[in-house]
């Protein structure tokens, strides 16, 4: 007998069937090879400057469509994080202060403007240019001598967090148009430039110059021992703010300082078209005046306040037996003064509603707002900043 043998397979064998498969799977890879590709990496990054006492950060943001937030620490380092493809440019070095290159003082170069067109004869309808003028602001508490300067350069459509600390001399942040956030900055002082968009400053005890040409300047629960802010045609809004100098103008724009109280030193509010809105929580002394406008006055008896009408356009307020003069003028705009805030006045009268929808909104607009969050980096990767 012979013994058996093992069967072989001798059926028919589909091998294109096979191939289609393989075919398959290397045209999925192949496609996703392409896609990241074309996509390219999620790049996200960090980095931190170990810095000394009283730095200056000069943070610079170029176009629009920016997101920046400017936190505080204890610790001696700046730190700079970003959510983009493009890492911002950032640089160190050592600047002495206090000599004629580099004064105790910032320049405020003059800021130019259209106005609404005019009738010129001859000509006809042609736009009325008009200059936020040159301004000075010393630097307050920063001593002379050398510091460390830190440079942030990013590009249009940046989203930036910059960790700075406590100790900071100058904070100056220059930017197109943008949602710029400074939050619990703690430093000597601060300085924001920007063209359109918005600024807030929140829990914030400094000194400060914002130059904001178009949009919303929205301050919370704040402390300044000075304040500056201009405009053209934006709105400044102050909740909860305690100054002991402050002077706020805008050509177009509105003014509202609410529930805010005031140490003695200047503070004045001026709007060419716009309305001013004062409410106070300390014992002080309002002066309201406008010219082709109304002064309302809306006061609690329990606040023991005195008003003096004087005709349509003019009032003085003295609240809690009178304190640091307070003037509020507007050219064409009504001008409304009050005790405490808005949120516990519930008027409807068609007068306070203005003030009231424009507070109201910045309110709303400020609590909703989010706070960029750069992405993490992959394990492994991620992109670093570019020291220079």
């Amino acid at each position: 007998m012979t013994r058996a043998g093992r069967r072989t397979y001798d059926g028919a064998v589909d091998v294109f069937q096979y191939r289609a498969l393989r075919w398959i799977t290397a045209g999925l890879v192949v496609l996703v090879l392409c896609m990241a590709a074309v996509l390219g990496p999620v790049r996200a990054g960090s980095n931190a400057l170990d810095v000394g006492d009283q730095v200056v950060v000069n943070l610079v943001v170029r176009g629009r469509g920016n997101e920046i937030t400017v936190r505080s620490w204890d610790r001696p380092s700046v730190q700079v994080e970003y959510a983009d493809e493009n890492a911002p440019v950032v640089g160190r070095r050592s600047v002495t202060f206090g000599n004629g290159r580099a004064p105790l003082v910032q320049q405020i170069p003059p800021q130019l403007y259209a106005m609404r067109e005019q009738q010129v004869p001859g000509i006809g309808a042609v736009p009325a240019p008009g200059a936020l003028p040159p301004e000075e602001f010393p630097y307050a508490e920063f001593r002379g001598g050398a510091h460390d300067v830190v440079r942030v350069d990013a590009a249009e459509g940046s989203r930036l967090i910059v960790t700075v600390p406590a100790s900071t001399g100058v904070l100056a942040v220059r930017a197109g148009g943008s949602q710029t956030t400074i939050e619990g900055y703690r430093g000597a002082n601060l300085f924001v430039f920007q063209n359109a968009g918005r600024v807030q400053l929140l829990n914030a005890s400094t000194t400060a110059f914002v130059q904001l040409n178009n949009g919303a300047v929205y301050a919370a629960d704040s402390t300044f021992e000075r304040l500056r802010v201009r405009g053209v045609t934006a709105h400044d809004v102050f909740e909860r703010c305690h100054s002991k100098q402050i002077e706020a103008t805008s050509v177009f724009g509105a003014i509202v300082y609410d529930g805010g109280a005031f140490d003695p030193g200047l503070a004045r509010f001026e709007s060419e078209t716009g309305s001013i809105a004062l409410g106070v929580t300390s014992p002080v002394q309002l002066n309201g005046r406008s010219g082709e406008g109304h002064v309302y006055t809306m006061f609690d008896r329990r606040a023991g306040a005195s008003v003096e009408q004087h005709g349509d356009g003019e009032a003085v307020a003295t609240v809690g037996g009178g304190g640091p003069l307070v003037s509020a003028i507007s050219t064409r705009g009504n001008v409304y003064l009050y005790d405490g805030t808005l949120l516990s006045r519930r008027t409807t009268s068609a007068e306070w509603r203005t003030v009231h929808q424009l507070f109201n909104a910045h309110r709303r607009t400020a609590a909703s707002a989010p706070s960029p969050k750069p992405r993490r980096p992959a394990a492994g990767g991620g992109g670093r900043l570019r020291l220079h």
